[in-house]
């Protein structure tokens, strides 16, 4: 296998915006706090909702919104780019956590935590066609992910012993697969089937270390046809992703003893063979953004984001090095690839905050949207990731926010 490294190099300015800011098109002013829909070509907006989680449909013609903090959960089918919404009647009380369609499109999965009543979140599914919702496992739900043909959802338990990962039947509940041998699955975070379906990836704690035993911490995967689980890494790892040629991409931290140790970003077969870099020395950042790192087909991007500095760092499988995309005169915030990774979007922080769409590889930047109050690309989710460009980035979401926030703490 051919090897090839990326590596993070110091930032340049490989961007010149003109002097009064990136070029305009289709530029609409958004000053109302609230989750927006914006249509990519005109500028079109549509308002879901307000501090809303959305997921979109495979297709993208409909988007799933969820109101973060209703006591009551509130979960809509919204059409894009109009038409009466679904309601989804959900008996329980409590709050919808992670949204997942289906691959196919026909079920949308969701967890529904029920404060001070269950050790953990309930699973539950929702059918696409009749809006019908049901219960599929209670009280003891982590993180949530359909396998790839759409018959199965994979999702990491939260029972007593540490836990466990297991695919349920989405139409009975029904217990099909259990990962055998794995410790501390309530310290694992994220799950990612390979785009074969071949394989399972999973890895933990995160960057908040102290969960579990150090020995479990890393990256791994699960081959369910020959039954075997393979430990790829070990050391403290975040949620891992796939490149489209089936390699693991994963963020760890760096073994260095003085100091707080960096992180780095690692390139993984999934069998346990050929391995190697992708960037290193990327600075702790407290808070973390919610998204550490993005991969999108054979790019990955990902953001360093303190009170001074704001960027995106851009690399592919036919580079051998990483660079900053983002111009050193913009705090860039929030950035986002578009699913062709031809695009990037992210905020641009100033006196207004904009959101601009910039061409892969670098070109005329266009500002999409601007505000006087704050924004961010996607929408917030307090365990996930919430939607940001729909599946055929034709639409993006946004969340105008009262004040414009950065990844600091001052």
């Amino acid at each position: 296998m051919q090897r090839w490294i990326w590596r993070t190099i110091l930032p340049i300015a490989l961007l010149a915006l003109p002097v009064g800011g990136p070029a305009r098109a289709a530029d609409v002013t958004l000053d109302e706090p609230g989750t927006y829909l914006i249509e990519v070509s005109t500028g079109k907006t549509v308002k879901v909702g307000l501090h809303a989680q959305i997921a979109w449909s495979p297709d993208s013609r409909t988007v799933a919104v969820s109101e973060i903090g209703a006591e009551t959960p509130r979960l809509q089918l919204v059409p894009v780019p109009d038409g009466p919404a679904q309601s989804l009647t959900i008996a329980e009380q409590g709050e919808i956590n992670h949204l997942r369609w289906a691959p196919d499109g026909s079920r949308l999965a969701f967890t529904l935590t029920r404060t001070g009543r269950d050790p953990g979140p309930a699973l539950m599914v929702a059918d696409a066609a009749s809006g019908s919702v049901k219960q599929l496992v209670r009280g003891s739900i982590g993180d949530i992910t359909w396998t790839r043909d759409s018959t199965g959802i994979t999702a990491i338990t939260l029972e007593e012993g540490g836990g466990s990962i297991v695919t349920f039947d989405p139409a009975t509940g029904d217990v099909r697969e259990i990962v055998p041998d794995i410790k501390d699955a309530h310290c694992l975070r994220g799950l990612a089937w390979s785009p074969d379906g071949a394989y399972l990836a999973f890895g933990g704690p995160g960057f908040r270390e102290g969960c579990g035993d150090a020995g479990n911490w890393g990256v791994w995967t699960w081959h369910p046809a020959s039954k075997t689980v393979r430990q790829l890494a070990q050391g403290p790892a975040d949620a891992p992703q796939w490149l489209a040629t089936g390699a693991v991409v994963a963020m760890m931290s760096e073994a260095k003893s003085d100091g707080v140790p960096p992180l780095s970003i690692v390139r993984l077969a999934p069998d346990g063979g050929d391995s190697g870099p992708v960037a290193s020395d990327i600075p702790r950042m407290f808070p973390q953004p919610s998204r550490l790192f993005q991969v999108v087909g054979s790019s990955v991007m990902f953001p360093i984001s303190t009170c001074e500095q704001g960027e995106a760092h851009l690399g592919s499988m036919g580079q051998r090095e990483t660079a900053r995309f983002t111009p050193e005169i913009v705090y860039a915030y929030s950035p986002v690839l578009a699913p062709d990774a031809k695009t990037l979007a992210y905020v641009s922080v100033g006196e207004q905050s904009l959101l601009v769409l910039a061409p892969v590889p670098q070109g005329e930047t266009r500002v999409l949207a601007r505000t006087s109050v704050g924004l961010q690309v996607g929408t917030p989710g307090p365990w996930d990731l919430g939607g940001d460009w729909s599946p055929d980035g034709t639409w993006i979401a946004a969340e105008v926010t009262s004040e414009q926030y950065k990844d600091c703490v001052e």
